[in-house]
């Protein structure tokens, strides 16, 4: 999507009012004609508006506009039509709530006499009258987490979108399962799955691949050179890409945004987040399943209390001494060349282990890291916390050493230390649940997943992203290096803990006491 200073119509004949609202009517129109923000959409975006298929898969590229281009067109056909319902699911209730925000946005660029009155205006849905102002018959437009569909509202016109349907975890089944029965009860409706690829498992992946049992579902892909934003000359890469190699494609076509995204990742995470590859998982140390079975529920109940991710993860280092429930360990990954570098928090409960806090330092200088670390040892008081030493977290990690003695332990990235480190959170994630949990974080279920076991040619092992180690997996090793904190059992507890020590909030299962929680 970009944006212009207002619509501009060139044209070498007199529009006719019956040719004008032939133009208002299609979603594209509608949204390209009357926004004052000039709202200027890209081809694939404009055949998704106008689309009237009953069934349809997207896979496409990251930052493509797509969850844009769900709001706009559920947007449109709100004002556009009487009785019409849009539901759209996200894999994050925080990524449902900017659909609707996107939808607010594209309503206040619209002239007041093409729009219609609102009803409702949240955070999760918009309501508008009807033409005829009967509240009966107006539409609605409800954003979701990824919990099942129930019918709701309309009975003529539903549009049900699963966006990123891929990162919907063991939820993929179950909302899969609820929606294609809600179609049948509506005149009109369609079932619209969206996302980027994450490995070939799921039921995206199932219904993207399987062609002959999914015959009914229409398939499109979007592709980085198809993004105008991405892609020096969209019309001649379209026809001479798909040839190419990636390097020789990005080097070709990329634009200098696309050329800092591939710089900034391996080669394997580029395909899959920017060329629709779906790369096969049976090659990770940690398979998407095994991951997936560690993933908090970050769902809110129907009676509005937290989630259990909101409840079991940390807003700042305050918050997080204050939730941590054992001995807390810290894992520092510092970036290479344009990488992040990554903080992660992790509590041994005793009754396994809970990434509290994640906190990342894109760009940062060494000094302003080297004081959050400060601030963070200072505050949240962890037993340990395990740096990576190698390069340049050398002389990060002996400053902080000689502050903070014990508490700093600087880890050399050797492949030996590796191969530990990786073994000892396989472990953790091996036991599920009662081993470690993790937020339902997509970048860090990405990185965990793309760390491969390979044998060298001296039989031993090692661990990592990609064979030419371009990329270094920060949140992963971060993790893992938390994860090491632990791995001394002469540890004793942090100097001044003594905040809800007593409060075991958990079951010997390791499952949440949401009875407690409920008190």
């Amino acid at each position: 999507m970009n944006k212009q200073q207002g619509p501009t119509i060139i044209t070498p004949k007199e529009i006719t009012s019956k040719e004008l609202l032939e133009v208002l009517a299609t979603e594209t129109g509608y949204l390209e004609l009357l926004s004052s923000d000039g709202l200027v959409f890209e081809d694939y975006q404009r055949q998704f508006l106008d689309s009237q298929d009953r069934f349809q898969i997207w896979l496409k590229n990251r930052q493509s506009g797509m969850s844009f281009a769900s709001s706009a067109r559920a947007l449109a056909r709100s004002q556009n039509l009487d009785d019409y319902t849009c539901i759209i699911a996200s894999y994050k209730q925080d990524d449902s709530k900017e659909k609707i925000r996107y939808a607010k946005q594209i309503y206040d660029s619209l002239p007041d006499n093409y729009k219609r009155r609102k009803l409702v205006d949240n955070q999760t849905s918009l309501e508008f009258v009807s033409k005829s102002g009967r509240q009966s018959t107006g539409t609605r437009i409800i954003a979701q987490g990824k919990g099942p569909i129930r019918g709701k509202g309309s009975t003529n016109v539903l549009d049900l979108v699963l966006d990123e349907f891929a990162f919907f975890g063991s939820w993929d089944s179950v909302v899969y399962t609820s929606a294609v029965p809600v179609l049948t009860r509506v005149k009109h409706g369609s079932l619209t799955l969206i996302s980027t690829p994450l490995g070939k498992v799921g039921k995206f992946y199932e219904i993207w691949s399987e062609h002959k049992k999914y015959k009914n579902y229409k398939r499109r892909t979007i592709y980085w050179w198809d993004f105008s934003l991405l892609c020096k000359d969209v019309a001649r890469a379209r026809v001479e890409a798909p040839r190419m190699q990636t390097l020789q494609r990005v080097e070709e076509f990329g634009t200098e945004q696309l050329l800092e995204l591939f710089n900034a990742m391996d080669l394997e995470s580029f395909q899959q987040e920017f060329e629709c590859a779906f790369i096969d998982d049976s090659t990770s140390y940690f398979p998407l399943n095994m991951v997936y079975a560690c993933v908090m529920d970050d769902e809110r109940n129907e009676d509005g209390k937290p989630s259990e991710q909101e409840f079991l993860t940390a807003r700042d280092f305050k918050d997080l001494r204050h939730k941590t429930m054992g001995s807390l360990g810290g894992g520092y990954d510092v970036g290479r060349r344009k990488d992040a570098s990554e903080l992660i928090a992790l509590d041994d409960t005793g009754n396994g282990k809970i990434l509290r806090l994640m906190e990342t330092y894109k760009q940062s200088d060494f000094e302003l890291q080297e004081r959050e670390l400060s601030r963070f040892l200072d505050i949240a008081k962890p037993t340990r916390l395990c740096i990576d030493e190698t390069g340049l977290g050398m002389q990060m990690a002996e400053g902080l050493k000689k502050k903070y003695g014990n508490q700093v332990e600087p880890i050399p990235f050797t492949n030996a230390n590796k191969e530990s480190m990786a073994i000892a959170l396989h472990k953790e994630f091996e036991k599920g649940r009662s081993g470690i949990r993790i937020p339902n974080d997509r970048d860090l279920i990405s990185q965990i997943v793309a760390i491969k076991r390979e044998v060298t040619s001296t039989g031993a092992f090692r661990y990592s992203v990609e064979r030419n180690e371009k990329h270094h997996g920060d949140k992963f090793w971060a993790l893992a290096l938390a994860n090491w904190a632990f791995s001394n059992d002469k540890q004793s507890k942090p100097v001044g803990f003594a905040i809800m020590p007593q409060l075991d909030l958990l079951d010997e299962g390791g499952e949440m006491d949401w009875d407690w929680f409920q008190s």
